[in-house]
Parts: structure tokens; C-alpha cells; sequence
């Protein structure tokens, strides 16, 4: 395999050389991000005895995609020689030249390691695939850009852009501060680069954008291929929600006894969603969509994949609404479930509180919940209510989950949080 440096590559290489400290570069998939910025640490580590970070949300993808593929392909390619097998710490994921200097690998996931790779200072800090990090977590990550040395002290950031909602499009691009937007940062302090797949087109299969870029849906395409942040008034009501980010294969052989139910009484269709709270992280592991529908058919179903013994968090509406003749609450109790019954929020609250969940990386849903997937990318603001008419099977789904969020986790203004 071999890389040829490009016209782009030369361009990112200069921005970093300049005065900025926060360093972006963005854009489309296979556009040479990472594989450039990886080279640029390398070749800052290697001018002194210094420590540097590459920080992912997730470990795992941190693992998979930095330490076990750019980050060797980047020391072999363009530094033959300077690495060798035995300076991987595959233990501690952390790579050390002849230097002395250390190149740390690690997602901001797991406490463990979040504590053992923060508790240490910097002179690089490189948020990969920042548009899945939350913006606190970013602020916390930054304090340990301190290490004493001869290096100019930098943050380097790469991404697929997200909406214009997003913390990073407020820095980079409106030049305002994510958390007050009527204070603005200096802008001297910030630089970025819009990096796509044609302008690495030396370095791909001739076939990635025309077979599959080109063939993605358009809100896809303008991302992946060139580079656009989507419009933040589009509609859409989980603008939060990222595939990337937010879909997780969670365990499902979780107790029984601490399983929680999310549930909206809609009956064409009704709706659950099955989970667990752990480190503060909503899992959902599953989730029922049954069309034409009532509570007692919810039941037997929960009951036929393992559920019972659940704590069902619903539609406060149940307490009263009769599916079936009686109470769904009455229902649900007579069947072996527990109730946490509280009053249903206001359905603009009870969207900012999922939203705000999903931003802080604080969910995660398995693939397999595809109804739940789909209302997460499709459910719209209309005339200030959620669209229900366009297509009368979305919303609900997200509803049951909404109610499981909002009665442990309530949001109610700004700055203030209500946990139930």
C-alpha cells in the first residue's frame, strides 16, 4: 500500500503549522482527516519528549479505528523505521517513540480509563470523530493540555459535520460560544479546513464516491460526501440523535428485576420500549410495535419474551384510558408489572429532555430497535406539534421512550435538573 501526499493534505499540514491552537478539520468520509492529523502528532511527538492523546467517545471504536489501523498505517507509510512491534503498549493502548514521548489511544466511556489517560497533562489532545462528543466532556478533556515542554500546546478536532445545532458549528463557523451564544470566542484561536473524498481521490478506490457516496439518500450525500452541516430548522425533532453515536449492542440478558418499560397507549400502534439505566447510560435493549392493538395484547406479549416483573414507566393517560374495558394501568399491575406513574410532561419538554440525553452521550439503543431508529430520524415539528398525520406510524415509539426518560431524568429549564 502506498500514500500520496495531496494538494488538501498540504493544506491541512499548513493550517496546523499556524497560530490557531484549536484545530478542525471536517468534511466528508474517506477524505484523509485522521490519516492527516495522526501524521501531524507524530511528528510533533517526535520533536520532543511529549505526550499526546487521540480521544474518541467510544473505546472500542477508538481501538478498532485509530490503534489498530490509521495510527500503524500513518508510522509505516510515512515513517518507516520509527516504530517498531515492541513500542505498542497494547495493555494501555499507548504508543511510545525512542524519544521517550507517549501517543495515548482511548474513548471517554469508561471511567477506569478516562481517569488513568486525564490524569496525566498533554501537549496534543485529538478529538476523533468529534460530533459524537458532548461538548462538557470536550471543556473537562482540555483542562490536561498542559504538559510543560518546548511544544506550542494544541487541539486538534476531525468530524463529519452534524447540524448547525451542534457545538462545533457555533465555534468553527458562527465564531460564538456554545454555551452563550452572544459571547463570541477569538477567532484567532480557531481554524479550520473542509477536507472531502475528492480531494483524496489519489488515495481511494476509484469507486467509493460514484458506487456508494453518490448512491446515498441526500441528506446522507451532503455529509458524508461534501461535507455539509445540515440545516438546523429542518424540522426534525431528535435533532440529536446520531446513528453512529447512539447505536450500541446492549446486553440483554439484564435482571429482570431492574428492567424498565417505557410505554405509549396508542392503540393503532401501541408501543414499548425495554431497558436499564447503568452509569447513568439508558440502554434500550428492545422495543414492541403492535399495530391495531390493546393493553392486554402489550401484556402477553411482554410476557412471552421475559419481561414480566418489568417497571413500566407510561402515558400517564393509562391510569384512566381503558384499551380494553378496564383501566391499562389495573391491566398492567394484574399481570405482574409495576407502575411508576407520574404526570405527563409537556411534549416540547419531554423532546428536549430526550434531546438533551442524546447529546450528552447518555443513550444507547440497539440496532436491532428499528421502529425506534426510524422515529428518531424521521419524527418532525409541524405548526409547533410533532407530526402525526404525514405518517400516522411514527411518534409513538419514541413517545414510550420519552416517558421512560422523562420520569427518572426530568428536564425543566436551563441548568436545572429534576431526577425522579
Amino acid at each position: 500500500m502506498q500514500f500520496k501526499n495531496t494538494v488538501k493534505q498540504d493544506q491541512l499540514m499548513a493550517m496546523l503549522a499556524g497560530d490557531a491552537r484549536y484545530l478542525m478539520a471536517y468534511g466528508g468520509s474517506r477524505s484523509g482527516k485522521t490519516f492527516g492529523l495522526c501524521k501531524a502528532l507524530l511528528i510533533r511527538a517526535s520533536k520532543t519528549k511529549s505526550r499526546h492523546a487521540i480521544l474518541r467517545l467510544k473505546f472500542n471504536h477508538a481501538k478498532t479505528s485509530i490503534w489498530m489501523d490509521t495510527l500503524p498505517k500513518v508510522a509505516s507509510l510515512c515513517f518507516p523505521g520509527l516504530v517498531t512491534h515492541d513500542n505498542w503498549n497494547k495493555t494501555d493502548y499507548c504508543l511510545s517513540l525512542s524519544n521517550g514521548s507517549e501517543i495515548w489511544v482511548g474513548g471517554l466511556d469508561d471511567a477506569q480509563r478516562v481517569e488513568k489517560i486525564l490524569g496525566k497533562e498533554y501537549s496534543t489532545l485529538y478529538f476523533n470523530e468529534c460530533s459524537q462528543i458532548p461538548y462538557r466532556s470536550i471543556n473537562i478533556a482540555l483542562t490536561r493540555l498542559a504538559e510543560k515542554n518546548d511544544l506550542v500546546k494544541r487541539a486538534y478536532f476531525d468530524m463529519n459535520p452534524p447540524t448547525k445545532r451542534h457545538w462545533s458549528y457555533n465555534l468553527w463557523i458562527r465564531g460564538i460560544s456554545p454555551d452563550d451564544e452572544t459571547q463570541p470566542v477569538d477567532r484567532s484561536e480557531y481554524a479550520s479546513i473542509l477536507m472531502n473524498p475528492s480531494d483524496n481521490i489519489e488515495n481511494i478506490d476509484g469507486d467509493y464516491i460514484v458506487k456508494i457516496l453518490d448512491r446515498l439518500p441526500e441528506k446522507e450525500r451532503a455529509r458524508f460526501k461534501e461535507g455539509v452541516f445540515a440545516d438546523a430548522d429542518d424540522g426534525q425533532a431528535y435533532y440529536a440523535f446520531d446513528r453512529d453515536t447512539h447505536l450500541v449492542p446492549c446486553d440483554r440478558k439484564h435482571s429482570v428485576g431492574t428492567l424498565c418499560i417505557g410505554m405509549d397507549f396508542n392503540v393503532n400502534p401501541m408501543t414499548a420500549v425495554v431497558g436499564y439505566v447503568q452509569d447513568k447510560i439508558f440502554r434500550v435493549i428492545d422495543e414492541i410495535y403492535l399495530p391495531n392493538s390493546d393493553t392486554p395484547k402489550m401484556v402477553a406479549e411482554l410476557i412471552k419474551r421475559g419481561y414480566r416483573g418489568a417497571t413500566v414507566f407510561p402515558d400517564s393517560t393509562g391510569k384512566n384510558r381503558k384499551t380494553s374495558g378496564r383501566s391499562d394501568f389495573d391491566t398492567l399491575r394484574e399481570s405482574g408489572f409495576t407502575i411508576h406513574a407520574t404526570r405527563n410532561p409537556l411534549v416540547r419538554d419531554r423532546v428536549t429532555n430526550t434531546n438533551r440525553l442524546l447529546t450528552d452521550g447518555r443513550i444507547e439503543i440497539d440496532p436491532k430497535c428499528r421502529y425506534l431508529i426510524n422515529d428518531l430520524e424521521k419524527v418532525a415539528w409541524v405548526d409547533n406539534e410533532l407530526d402525526k398525520k404525514s405518517d400516522p406510524s411514527l411518534t409513538h415509539v419514541s413517545d414510550a421512550l420519552g416517558y421512560w426518560l422523562w420520569s427518572i431524568e426530568q428536564y425543566t429549564k436551563p441548568g436545572a435538573i429534576v431526577i425522579g
